[in-house]
Parts: C-alpha cells; structure tokens; sequence
C-alpha cells in the first residue's frame, strides 16, 4: 500500500458554529498596495487565495460541498490498523466561497488528502494548468492527468514571476503526526516558506501545511527566521480514532508560535469540515495576552499585508 493511500484503503466531538469572525489584527481588509502587499482570502479548509500585483496562488484547492464534499478515509473513527479506515462521504459546513479559476497563475499543493485536493477541484481544474506539489505525489497527479508539474522535496526551492512581483518558495518539511510511524504511514507532506517581492517590499509566509512543530521541522526553520506571516493548520484531527492526533490544537500553535515568533497568525483548516474537532476559540484562548497577531476571519474574506 502506497502511505498517502492510507486514508483511501479502508464518535465525533462537538463542533464549533461555521465561523463567522472578524479580523482581529492591524491586517487591512481592503489594504491599498502602492508598490507592495500580499492579499490572502482564505476559501475554507486549507484553501487560499494568495494575490500579489498580477501574481495569484491557489493553494491545496477544495470545492465540493454539502453532505459529501469529498470522499476519504475517516481518521476519526476506529478501525483497525491492518484493514485500514472506512472510505466515506464527508460533510462541509459552511458553503464555498467560490472561484474565478481564469485568476489563478499557479497551484500550490501541501499534500494529497482528499482534504486538501478534493474531487471537486480534480474535475475542476484545467489539466494544464501549473501545479507545484511534494515529490512524494507527482505520480499521483500525472495519473489524473495534470500535465504541468513541478516539484520540491524538503529544502529545495524555486522561484515564479510575473510581472514586477517574484516569490520565492522553499519546501520545509511537515511531520502529519508527532508520532514518526504514524507520519509514515500518512505520507510526506510539505510546507513552504514564501518570500513576496515587489519592487523594495518583501513579505515572508510560513504555510505549514499538516504538520506539528516536531524537532525537525523546527530545525529546517531555524535558518530562515521568523516569518513576518505563519498559517498553521489546526482541527485536532483524528484524537477518536487509532492513528491519534494528525493536526494541531490550539495549544500545539502556540507552542510552535513562540518558537518561530511571527508577527502575526492567519489559522487555515478548522471549521470548515465536520472531520475538524476542535472549534477554533479555543485558538484566540491560548494565544490570549501573545505577542502577535491573530487574524480570524470568515471565510471568502480578503486580508491585505503590507
């Protein structure tokens, strides 16, 4: 069996409201961008918009909605190990946002759950359209017919351009479970570090992709400071079933928050599914009183950087 097949092969907490906050950050949400400024509208589950200039990033893209927005392995649920979990329908609780696909200049993927790269958006998507994801899954996305790949294993780095606006993407690795046997069943995941640039103005995006804040991901962040903006993906998936917690809580982003230090946090991956557990207010309680921003924002809100 293929480890990122894991979730194919085979009693949930309470939840929180779909959320519907507002920012709460000095992040504009209507930014002039003069000559710099990253905006970011966040699509729900770890779906993003990211705009720059003329440059826009799809990330991890998820459309389907209703009681079967995707069909995937239910890490929530007990099963057994050796068989693997029971593949099923799972349900969206809030309604997409939608897309303008013609805006989109590349596709940014952290991995191939069916979270994260949903039916929907398989269809959806043009086959040509340029796609840059873990190596670890280019096979998967040449078998459903997506032509124009690239790749980053851990470290590697590459570099889009359009116009007068460059980002600089560099793959840090993402560890889906603290437990290293469990993280090698689900598969290597990415994260990626980007770095905006538009004429003297830079901006630095730490998106985790599902990973903790495990001892080597926080070794191959070391070099690069800290991030002027950290995504970390939350939920608490899989605390009810047997591969054990495979997103971080609350209290994980804010032990891996004071270690990267960034100046502010935009949190992704929470909310939107009913396979997400933990609501996301236990968030701003755990980082009540810290030293940074924390944007929560309803999804198909644009936020501006600058």
């Amino acid at each position: 069996m293929k480890r990122r097949d894991f979730l194919k092969t085979a009693g949930t907490a309470s939840l929180a409201a779909p959320l519907a906050l507002a920012g709460t950050t000095s992040a504009s949400t209507a930014g002039s961008m003069s000559q710099g400024g990253l905006t970011i509208t966040w699509l729900g589950s770890a779906t993003m918009l990211l705009t720059c200039g003329d440059l826009t990033l799809l990330t991890d893209p998820c459309f389907g909605e209703g009681d079967k927005a995707f069909k995937m392995g239910d890490p929530n649920e007990m099963f057994d190990l050796a068989k693997g979990p029971n593949i099923k329908f799972h349900r969206r609780l809030t309604p997409f946002q939608g897309i303008d696909l013609d805006t989109v200049d590349h596709v940014l993927v952290s991995h191939m759950h069916e979270d994260h790269f949903d039916q929907e958006a398989e269809a959806r998507l043009a086959k040509n359209i340029p796609m840059m994801a873990p190596t670890h899954d280019l096979d998967t996305l040449t078998q459903k017919g997506f032509s124009n790949l690239s790749s980053l294993a851990w470290g590697e780095k590459k570099t889009i351009t359009k116009g007068d606006v460059t980002v600089e993407i560099t793959a840090i690795r993402a560890d889906h479970s603290e437990n290293p046997e469990i993280a090698a069943i689900l598969g290597e995941g990415n994260g990626y570090w980007l770095t905006f640039n538009r004429g003297d103005w830079s901006y630095s995006v730490y998106w985790g992709g599902d990973t903790f804040g495990t001892k080597p991901v926080v070794a191959a962040l070391e070099p690069l400071g800290s991030p002027d903006l950290f995504i970390p993906h939350l939920g608490s998936v899989g605390t009810t079933g047997p591969l054990g917690q495979i997103s971080m809580n609350a209290g994980d982003v804010a032990v891996f928050a004071a270690l990267l230090k960034p100046k502010k946090i935009l949190p992704l991956h929470h909310s939107t599914y009913e396979l997400y557990l933990e609501p996301i207010h236990h968030l701003a309680e755990a980082l009540d009183g810290a030293p940074y921003g924390l944007d929560l924002v309803s999804e198909g809100t644009p936020v501006t950087y600058t």
